[in-house]
């Protein structure tokens, strides 16, 4: 294979493992968090993170991660804070852990468990010295430290059990083949790139997340959708109802857990009313920008030398549509679950992520 062909290749299995991730990640934080204990969760986006590191090594696994949580604060209304210790702890684990963890299963002296177990510790423990240095800057809360070795232990192996399943042998060949062959901007040119409109596009899609008024907000977003219906009618507004997952998840998120006054007769603050506004706000007029930005970004031209940024071209038009199709794979899957030679649900939700596309 010519290296242009595998830099393709590669970056196609880029965008579809970001998208499951990504996936995986939001769904899982629809789970109510333990107040005491809030890293008392799985990691789900860890059995697609685990097998890219092993296939494809240290660093793409870093740019997988970081891709991830950019996303995940895009379309999951991750706080900053979260976004940004969740990023500085996975990524030193990754760094510190990554190589040496590579090198313990080439040789066999570490199997799937070990390698997760091992990458659920080193996370977890640096996310509780982050918090504990930037958030709470005093050691009381260091008693979690024999919790969260035990939990590691037990997250580690149910996701090292999910990633086996998912990690057959045709697993990237599924992934690349989920990713429809839609980017020709990938080969823009230069002479082609209409930059003006890529400025004006580029601008529009960083400006919701320099508001933080609902108010201005949610006006914004409502010119952005008479925009987009104004160019494309009703079409133009698809991405936004084929989002609507989302926009669930962040009713979950603020309407029902955000504390405050409370509105007459309901488990509804006025604190969480406005969060959910100001974030539901943020993701439509999100959606409405990318939309039209992603075709113009020449991504070759962008990033000659970096396939994951390329990648993540490819991921965003996919991304909408994830948990629609993942429902119906869902479906598919589990009610062929006793029929022999049957995918795996990942192998399910990528086929039907390529026929939605």
């Amino acid at each position: 294979m010519q290296s242009t062909d595998r830099a393709v290749l590669t970056e196609r299995i880029f965008a579809g493992a970001l998208v499951l991730a990504t996936g995986m990640q939001i769904a899982e934080s629809l789970v109510p968090r333990v107040p005491i204990f809030p890293w008392l969760r799985l990691g789900l986006s860890w059995a697609i993170l685990l097998p890219f590191l092993l296939s494809f090594g240290t660093r793409p696994a870093i740019a997988l991660f970081l891709a991830r949580n950019v996303l995940s604060l895009s379309y999951g209304g991750q706080p900053p804070s979260t976004f940004l210790i969740s990023s500085l702890s996975g990524v030193l684990s990754l760094v510190l852990t990554g190589n040496v963890i590579r090198w313990l299963v080439d040789r066999k002296w570490f199997g799937w468990i070990g390698a997760s177990v091992a990458l659920a510790a080193s996370f977890n423990v640096l996310q509780l010295a982050a918090v504990t240095a930037i958030l709470v800057g005093h050691s009381g809360n260091l008693f979690q430290l024999g919790p969260i070795l035990a939990w590691s232990a037990v997250s580690g192996t149910l996701v090292a059990w999910l990633a086996r399943s998912f990690a057959t042998p045709t697993l990237w060949d599924d992934v690349d083949r989920a990713v429809p062959g839609h980017a020709a901007n990938l080969d823009r040119t230069a002479a082609t790139t209409p930059w003006v409109r890529l400025a004006i596009w580029s601008a529009l899609a960083i400006v919701p997340f320099a508001i933080s008024d609902w108010r201005l907000l949610g006006i914004y977003s409502g010119a952005l959708l008479l925009i987009a219906y104004g160019r494309r009618g009703f079409a133009g507004l698809r991405i936004v109802r084929q989002s609507w997952p989302y926009f669930a998840f962040l009713a979950w998120l603020h309407l029902l857990d955000t504390p405050g006054h409370f509105l007459s007769s309901s488990p509804v603050t006025a604190e969480g009313l406005r969060a959910f506004a100001l974030h539901a706000s943020r993701l439509c007029a999100f959606l409405l920008a990318t939309q039209e930005l992603a075709p113009l970004i020449p991504w070759r031209r962008l990033a000659p030398t970096s396939i994951w940024a390329r990648g993540m071209g490819l991921a965003l038009p996919l991304l909408p549509g994830l948990f629609p199709v993942a429902t119906k794979a869902a479906r598919s899957w589990w009610s062929k679950r006793k029929e022999p030679g049957r995918k795996n649900l990942a192998q399910t939700i990528l086929g039907g992520l390529r026929s939605d596309s």
